[in-house]
């Protein structure tokens, strides 16, 4: 097990590398969006992607996953495999897409009950079409377990967009306009490469039964992705509906500071599909899978209480105090995403035993739960609202999910552990609301201070075994030797 842990932590690492600095990209340029837009301009800004990711999960039809298991699983010949998917995919994305731009006037009014946003959408779907051949240049990259590639792509894309993004707002002033045509060009500069990358592997074959298999596993996740889309985002439409743009505005901003959780489980959920079924395969796969969870918790929980424990003073740094409200969701963000890494990990039985065909309607009724919460305390609460119905709708996610995934393929997962993770993350973020918000230094300091405290905390509720107390006894010898 210890090799799979391994294993798992080095891709995730180098798939992180490459993930966080895209993903992050957002969050480093927070100190310029808060300067040069206002939050009702960020809310605008964050509805636009919204809806571009709606149509890239209907267009994308899951095939990056099925492509993956095709290979890995079946055994297919990846060209064949690669050349199939891409041939229907690209095909199907600008049918899609097309469709979408015809009908951009209705959705600007829909959306934000003007037509003054049309051709910022159309845009947005245009770009959507350029960024279909990331899923499948991802998927190649995993399947061949190429993930210094991967990354090194990655950094070239993160310092062009963030070029991009400063030259369209700092020096142009163009404003959401702006983010919206940087994003347009790097999605077209890096669709050329990904098919430069991607046309040796191309050939002229195009089989019905792979792309039936692959369909049959990659469509049941278009439901079950919007769902999560919506569990995700559909907060911010009500929120315009009910509220005010600001809110919008000030809620997304929570939510890119609770990105650094999204951008943890999203580069290990890239690695894990490989190490899971390497694992599957072993005599003490359930085993291992349980110990598994009880480290990925954490970690993420100790990942996650940090950004809580220390919103108001990230945000002081790189923003202005109109944005500084945006700290009181943050800790109700964090928690989702944990929820939401536990659920992506619990998910092994239903994807060993291809019973995919139960996502979608866990993952809708979750969604279904949440348009419920979403509807009846936004127009009360406002943002706060918008949160506790993503922290509840993403509890009843992951205990419906697990619970399914447990009656196909049962692991004895550590629950006595997890709930001793849930304790000490509820007693030190307690204690951090005693430190009053004063001095940007003393508040941090003492933050920062307190959150060592954290395995202390753990180890007084007796989670560590004594295995595992004893390893790490042997690390700190070495180190203290070798210091």
């Amino acid at each position: 097990m210890l090799e799979q842990l391994k294993n798992l932590s080095r891709h995730s690492v180098i798939y992180g590398l490459g993930s966080v600095l895209n993903r992050l990209l957002a969050f480093i340029l927070l100190p310029i969006y808060t300067r040069y837009l206002t939050p009702a301009d960020y809310g605008i800004f964050t509805l636009l992607v919204i809806t571009g990711s709606v149509a890239a999960i209907i267009s994308q039809l899951g095939l990056g996953s099925a492509l993956f298991r095709e290979v890995i699983y079946h055994e297919s010949e990846d060209k064949g495999a690669i050349s199939t998917a891409l041939y229907f995919l690209v095909g199907e994305a600008v049918v899609v897409f097309s469709l979408l731009i015809l009908v951009s006037p209705q959705l600007s009014s829909l959306i934000f009950g003007s037509l003054v946003y049309t051709h910022l959408l159309r845009l947005t779907f245009f770009t959507g079409v350029l960024q279909v051949l990331e899923i499948l240049f991802l998927a190649r990259l995993r399947i061949r377990e190429q993930s210094t590639l991967y990354s090194a792509v990655s950094v070239a894309r993160f310092l062009i967009g963030a070029g991009l993004n400063i030259y369209f707002i700092v020096v142009l002033r163009l404003g959401i306009a702006g983010l919206v045509m940087a994003k347009l060009i790097l999605s077209g500069v890096f669709a050329l490469v990904y098919f430069v990358v991607l046309m040796p592997d191309l050939r002229f074959v195009f089989s019905t039964d792979m792309l039936r298999r692959m369909l049959a596993f990659g469509a049941p996740m278009v439901p079950a992705g919007l769902a999560e889309l919506v569990m995700v985002s559909a907060n911010r439409y009500f929120l315009q509906h009910y509220s005010t743009t600001e809110e919008v505005g000030l809620y997304s901003l929570g939510y890119t500071i609770g990105m650094v959780m999204s951008l943890v489980v999203g580069s290990i959920q890239l690695a894990w599909p490989a190490q899971m079924f390497t694992i599957a395969k072993q005599p003490d796969a359930k085993r291992q899978f349980g110990r598994i969870l009880t480290y990925y918790v954490m970690v993420l929980g100790f990942i996650g209480l940090s950004v809580s424990v220390l919103a108001h003073e990230i945000l002081v740094v790189m923003t202005t105090p109109d944005f500084y409200r945006a700290a009181t969701v943050v800790p109700f963000i964090i928690i989702a995403y944990i929820f939401f890494g536990i659920r992506n990990m619990t998910n092994t039985g239903l994807a060993i035993r291809n019973k995919m065909k139960y996502v979608p309607p866990i993952v809708i009724t979750a969604a279904a739960l949440n348009i419920g919460l979403n509807f009846v305390l936004i127009p009360q609460h406002g943002m706060l609202g918008a949160a506790w119905a993503t922290v509840v709708s993403y509890l009843f996610l992951v205990t419906v999910n697990t619970a399914v995934n447990l009656r196909f393929w049962h692991v004895p997962y550590e629950y006595p552990r997890l709930l001793k993770v849930a304790a000490a993350w509820a007693i030190v973020y307690g204690l951090s609301l005693a430190i009053p918000i004063g001095n940007l230094w003393v508040s941090g300091g003492l933050k920062i201070a307190l959150l060592v405290c954290f395995p202390v905390v753990l180890f007084l509720l007796r989670f560590f075994k004594e295995s595992e107390l004893d390893v790490l006894k042997g690390w700190l010898h070495i180190d203290l030797k070798k210091a």
